[in-house]
């Protein structure tokens, strides 16, 4: 009966999502069950109260929209229908459906009504948020509609051309007319990675090679593709929103339904709003027209979110950043103090492979059972970890003889063997400017303990202020033998610590304490 509380005991986010649909129908057919003049306005009083309200109007209109057939489902074979695959609806209305839609999912989030949709629906932003476009949807079911026609197996069908409206502006013919071509050239191309992955990280179907759904399916995710790519080439002319492009070495956070619901409705609008540069900052009233000077009360510098969270002198002073740093630095050593080595190495055995004549061996050589990479821990059990806190084993005799201090020391006496971890929680868009100058920092350090017999490394590590991990945190986990679910739980305690951190920081941005007496 309720499509959308059904959804959300089934943590079913593409369900979810398209619960919202209702909005713009009800909006375009129907009398709401609440008046757009009777919603809530949205402030930090009544914040509760108006996601509780807006769920309700919500689900009334979902209620009405399910009520009226044009449900969303899947069929038997897994196929995806909805009401895109029956009725005749321009792309002009959906985007005007999607618009609205847009208002109040800004409005329920509690950010402001700049926010572009890129931070709503891109699939490749730092911050991935789970809701989908209904334009998007309404594309993908069209294409998907088109080549089931094309590819029908009924004589009737095949005889007759698919003709389906959807308006001057966008075709579909045409969409997936250069979907196909994409995906020949592609194969002519042959398998190219990006980014940071590896050869062989990935397998690609190849267009020639697959029939019936799996082209389908194929069609379909080259048009969402596209659809993405059209938000990233938004997003590299937003100026403001747009400077998550610019994180080269922080890894992507993605949000759940489940994540949503539970967090706190003003943690949920900070971290949207750090992201993408819409916190109330001085400089940003000024910009919008509700202020006139940009200046902060507690440094007379200009206030930015940038200069809040990670460039104020004053703030520097007065152990803010520090604070911040030792809780992500607590968080860190507890993670890394529960990292273990191997001891004995893994056993091998001769290489095997298989030619048409049978199954042969190559005696020439041979390779570990155990394929995993050799960590940094292997070979001793005798590691000690210290770190620059107070209740913290101290630094062995060999660092604190030394000007500088690591943040974390792991050392052992048998092998003589030093990894120095120092961790930064800079601003996202320097994380790389901070690893080059940590490794630069330790330099020199690292050169001496060498000389005096010791094998000694530095590893920087860094977490974004706002809730990013760096790569180089992921890399450090790996390292130390810390994988799958255990590493994966570990970054997002970083992550969290250094938002909760920041979050606190802003919130007492203009007092002179940052801590209550």
């Amino acid at each position: 009966m309720f499509p959308v509380l059904e959804a959300i005991r089934r943590k079913n986010s593409y369900c979810v999502w398209y619960g919202l649909f209702p909005i713009g129908v009800g909006l375009m057919t129907r009398q709401m069950p609440v008046p757009l003049s009777d919603l809530p306005v949205l402030n930090q009083d009544t914040f509760v109260k108006t996601r509780f309200d807006l769920l309700l109007w919500l689900i009334c209109s979902a209620v009405g929209y399910y009520v009226s057939g044009l449900s969303f489902c899947k069929s038997k074979g897994g196929e995806e229908s909805n009401s895109f695959l029956v009725y005749d609806i321009c792309s002009s209305t959906v985007e005007a459906i999607e618009a609205k839609i847009n208002k109040y999912t800004r409005k329920w989030l509690g950010v402001p009504p700049g926010l572009s949709d890129v931070a709503m629906y891109c699939r490749k932003a730092k911050l991935k948020l789970p809701m989908k476009s209904i334009l998007e949807e309404y594309k993908c079911g069209k294409a998907r509609l088109l080549t089931m026609l094309e590819e029908s197996d009924d004589p009737v069908v095949k005889t007759v051309q698919p003709s389906l409206k959807t308006g001057r502006k966008w075709k579909v013919t045409e969409a997936v007319d250069e979907a196909k071509e994409c995906l020949k050239m592609k194969e002519v191309i042959g398998q190219t990675q990006m980014d940071r992955r590896g050869l062989g990280s990935t397998t690609a179907k190849w267009w020639s090679k697959t029939e019936g759904k799996e082209k389908r399916d194929m069609i379909i995710d080259e048009i969402r593709n596209k659809e993405d790519s059209t938000r990233v080439q938004k997003a590299v002319q937003q100026p403001q929103q747009g400077q998550w492009r610019k994180w080269d070495t922080a890894i992507q956070r993605s949000l759940t339904w489940n994540d949503i619901w539970h967090m706190a409705p003003l943690r949920i609008s900070f971290l949207i709003r750090s992201v993408y540069d819409l916190l109330p900052s001085n400089a940003n009233l000024v910009r919008w027209g509700k202020k006139d000077d940009p200046t902060r009360p507690l440094c007379q510098g200009r206030q930015t979110t940038e200069h809040v969270l990670s460039s104020c002198k004053v703030a520097l002073s007065q152990g803010r950043y520090t604070w911040r740093h030792n809780r992500v630095l607590q968080e860190l050593a507890l993670v890394i103090s529960t990292a273990k080595g191997e001891i004995h190495p893994s056993s091998t055995s001769s290489t095997v492979f298989t030619t048409k004549g049978g199954v042969k061996k190559w005696h020439g050589g041979s390779i570990p059972i155990n394929t995993h990479r050799k960590g940094l821990l292997d070979g001793c059990d005798d590691w000690v970890v210290s770190a620059d806190l107070p209740e913290w084993e101290r630094h062995p005799d060999v660092i604190r003889k030394t000007a500088l201090r690591p943040d974390i020391v792991i050392h052992s006496a048998s092998t003589q063997q030093i990894i120095m971890v120092e961790l930064t929680v800079p601003y996202e868009s320097r994380m790389e400017e901070a690893h080059a100058f940590k490794e630069g920092k330790y330099l020199d350090m690292t050169k001496e303990l060498k000389k005096d017999g010791y094998e000694a490394r530095v590893i920087p590590v860094e977490i974004g202020a706002r809730g990013f991990v760096g790569s180089s945190a992921y890399g450090l986990l790996s390292k130390l033998s810390i994988g799958g679910n255990k590493r994966t739980k570990a970054l997002r305690l970083l992550a969290e610590t250094a938002e909760n951190s920041s979050r606190l920081i802003w919130s007492r941005r203009n007092e002179r304490l940052l801590h209550k007496d």
